[in-house]
Parts: structure tokens; C-alpha cells; sequence
């Protein structure tokens, strides 16, 4: 079996030299370097990268935490996550946490006696953060890095998009096509989701444009959305548009329209939020905003690898995203409007 004093002594150079060649370290010459490297590779050299990781104290692995991989985001988030880490020389570590901060807290726990590197952690649809964990990781020198906003989360590393922007080009394109009696399916109290209807009504109260109990219900998951489209088509007079708060969301909805006789985009309009690939999919294809996941993720992973490499400024990071609205085929004038009626 060669080892290192065997390349050593091929090499002409000292076992020191060979070892920092073999972990590309800048300390040792370029030519010499790449001369040791090709060494070791004809000789069939494998770095025993275990035994390295553990004399630097390193596992090369990072923590990923997101709630769930039900909702096609996550699962495009956590391949784009492992994509990057992977280009780093990390390995991802991935934790499901549900909807409950115990479980969020359980998985902290988790990835610290699995020695991650980092923890990257998406927080849950609830905002529910573990709080003191992320504090105590930060106190025993474990970087964390959240997406999502948090409550009381401004002194940590956080990559988020700017949702209240994004909500507020969807009720703006909605109103340049006319609409003035629009529905909004979504009340989350998670601070993401709640920036994206607070931005969409914002907009509405600067055109003067109402937005009555009646037109503004409640949607957490699919199994609320047959009673609640079936709420607004029992309206004496039924919205013009229906924004709901996420793409898979809003899907759904469009299946429930057409399944009650409604020709999107013609008698109704629906836009949605977050750009997913099945926007594409559905038909007509979803006018929805989208936060750049690519970004988001290159950006989430960067920033806690410069927190692990001792690279990134002291302060606290605050990334966010800027988003763009996507105009697709599932927008149109006001139904009552194509008709001639008031």
C-alpha cells in the first residue's frame, strides 16, 4: 500500500509537503503541488478523509432542517442546497421537522451529536423557531443560518426574500387589468407568508380597492380549498381574481374552478406565489411572483460556509432576495367586464 513517505520520497519534497499538497493548501508551490497530485493519483493515493476530519475537527457535513418535502418547494430547495454544498466539499445532512418547534428543536439536537459543521434551518409554516437552540449553537461556536423571517431573529445570519414586494406586484398587475373585486385565499400567521398579503393589500389600499371579510378567507392546506372556493363562487357576486398564497396552493384552486364549470382565464383569474416548476405544468400556465430559489439557496449555503470558514463579516447577515412577478396565461380583464356588465 503506498503511503505518504512512499510519494515523499518520489517526490523529492518533505511528508509535510506531500500532506498539505493532497488538502490543496496555498502554502505549498502550484507546480510542486500539482506534481505531488499526480503522483498520488498514478500511485492510487486515496486521502483517508475521516482521519483528516477528525485531526481538524471537521465532518465536511452540514445540516439542512425544513419543515416538510410534501410541498414541491422544499424538495427543489433541498436539491439545490445539496448541489452547492457538494461544490463546496460538504455533504448534506437533511432533517424534517413538521410544524412543531419540539421537533425543530429535536433536530438541532440532532445534527450537534452528529457533529455537523453548520445547520441551515428553514423555519416552519408557524414561524415556530427553536430559539434557545439556535443560541446555544451560537454560543458553543455551531453556525446556524435561517431562511425565513423570525421573530426576535435580527441578530442571526438570515437569507429571506423580500415577500412584501412580491405580493405588492401581483395586486398591481391585477389591478392594471382591471380586476377591483379580488379574493385572497391565505391568513398565515408565519411572518414570510403574511409580508407577501400584507404587500398585496397594500397595494390595494394605495388604488382604493376593498378587501372585505367575504373575499379574504382562510387557506392552510388542500384540504381546505373545496370549501373555500365554494365560498366565493355562493357570493352573490363572485370575485373577478383569486390570489392564493403559494403556486401548489393555487393549483389546486384552479382545479376546483374548472371542475365547477368555470374557463380560466376567462371567467376567473388566479395568480399564486413562489414560481415552482408545476406553475409551468398547470393549465392555463399560473401568473405567479417568483424569489429566485437558485439564489436563495446559493445564498443560504454561501453564507454559512463563510461562517464555518471563519470568512464572513462579525455582524450578523441579512440576504434578501428581491423577487419578480411571472406573467403566465392564467390572467384576463374582469369577467363582468368582457361580458359589458357594471
Amino acid at each position: 500500500m503506498i503511503t505518504l513517505e512512499d510519494i515523499a520520497r518520489q517526490a523529492g519534497v518533505s511528508h509535510s509537503t506531500v500532506s498539505r499538497a493532497l488538502a490543496d493548501s496555498p502554502l505549498v508551490n502550484p507546480e510542486t503541488k500539482k506534481r505531488i497530485q499526480l503522483l498520488a493519483s498514478a500511485a492510487g493515493y486515496q486521502v483517508n478523509q475521516v482521519a483528516r476530519n477528525l485531526k481538524v475537527k471537521s465532518t465536511r457535513t452540514i445540516g439542512l432542517i425544513v419543515p416538510e418535502v410534501s410541498n414541491p418547494y422544499y424538495p427543489t430547495l433541498v436539491q439545490l442546497v445539496a448541489d452547492h454544498a457538494r461544490q463546496a466539499g460538504y455533504n448534506l445532512q437533511l432533517q424534517l421537522s413538521g410544524t412543531q418547534q419540539e421537533n425543530e428543536a429535536l433536530c438541532v439536537a440532532s445534527l450537534r451529536e452528529q457533529r455537523a459543521d453548520g445547520i441551515l434551518l428553514v423555519t416552519a409554516e408557524q414561524g415556530l423557531v427553536a430559539r434557545e437552540q439556535v443560541t446555544a449553537l451560537r454560543a458553543a461556536g455551531v453556525p446556524v443560518v435561517l431562511m425565513g423571517w423570525v421573530e426576535g431573529a435580527d441578530g442571526f445570519d438570515l437569507v429571506t426574500g423580500d415577500d412584501a414586494l412580491g405580493g405588492y406586484a401581483l395586486a398591481r398587475h391585477l389591478l392594471a387589468l382591471g380586476h377591483q373585486r379580488i379574493a385572497v385565499l391565505g391568513k398565515p400567521p408565519h411572518r414570510g407568508r403574511y409580508d407577501r398579503l400584507h404587500g398585496f393589500q397594500q397595494a390595494l389600499d394605495e388604488a382604493g380597492v376593498a378587501l372585505p371579510d367575504a373575499l379574504h378567507l382562510p387557506l392552510t392546506d388542500a384540504a381546505d380549498v373545496e370549501d373555500r372556493v365554494a365560498q366565493l363562487l355562493a357570493l352573490p357576486k363572485r370575485p373577478t381574481a383569486i390570489f392564493a398564497y403559494q403556486d401548489s396552493l393555487a393549483a389546486l384552486v384552479m382545479g376546483q374552478l374548472t371542475r365547477a364549470g368555470l374557463a380560466l382565464p376567462q371567467q376567473m383569474t388566479v395568480v399564486g406565489y413562489d414560481n415552482l416548476d408545476l406553475a409551468t405544468y398547470v393549465f392555463p400556465p399560473l401568473t405567479t411572483v417568483g424569489e429566485h430559489i437558485g439564489p436563495l439557496a446559493d445564498a443560504f449555503v454561501r453564507l454559512l460556509i463563510g461562517r464555518i470558514q471563519k470568512t464572513a463579516p462579525d455582524s450578523p447577515q441579512h440576504v434578501i432576495v428581491v423577487p419578480r412577478l411571472v406573467v403566465r396565461s392564467s390572467c384576463g380583464p374582469p369577467y363582468n367586464q368582457t361580458q359589458g356588465e357594471n
